[in-house]
């Protein structure tokens, strides 16, 4: 399996100042974290559209492979047995209906997360007070 860098978070994530938080929320899966960005807040997002699976591993069951290439950078695998796994397990006449790329991303203090979705973005929409 080979990570294909794709998006840079625009701060590091050791200077999360809250965050990383994880919601699925109805435009897709986001990651948010407020950074110090020289003295001043800024929020940063990674979006996950039309996301199909995810899985979380905490920075302590993370191995060297979760970790290098996609610290702080949204990488995609390829080829990806998790969805070849997916697509097997799907119902034969949703099995090729969907775009299903696996994103794979490290952030500090969070560990890996890992998405089947459609598309990956950075996202600056505000989030709400109520957390989307």
């Amino acid at each position: 399996m080979e990570k294909l860098p794709l998006l840079m978070l625009p701060c590091p994530s050791t200077a999360a100042m809250r965050g990383p938080t994880l919601v699925d929320a109805d435009r897709g899966l986001l990651v948010s974290l407020v950074c110090d960005d020289d003295g001043r807040e800024r929020q940063v997002g990674l979006l996950f559209n039309k996301p199909r699976a995810f899985r979380k591993r905490e920075e302590t069951y993370c191995t060297s492979w979760h970790v290098k290439d996609a610290y702080d950078t949204v990488c995609e695998v390829k080829p990806s047995e998790w969805v070849e796994e997916l697509r097997k397990d799907a119902v034969p006449e949703w099995r090729d209906h969907w775009t299903m790329r696996h994103f794979i991303v490290y952030l500090d203090g969070f560990g890996c997360l890992e998405v089947v979705a459609e598309s990956a973005s950075l996202d600056d929409t505000p989030m709400n007070s109520a957390g989307t």
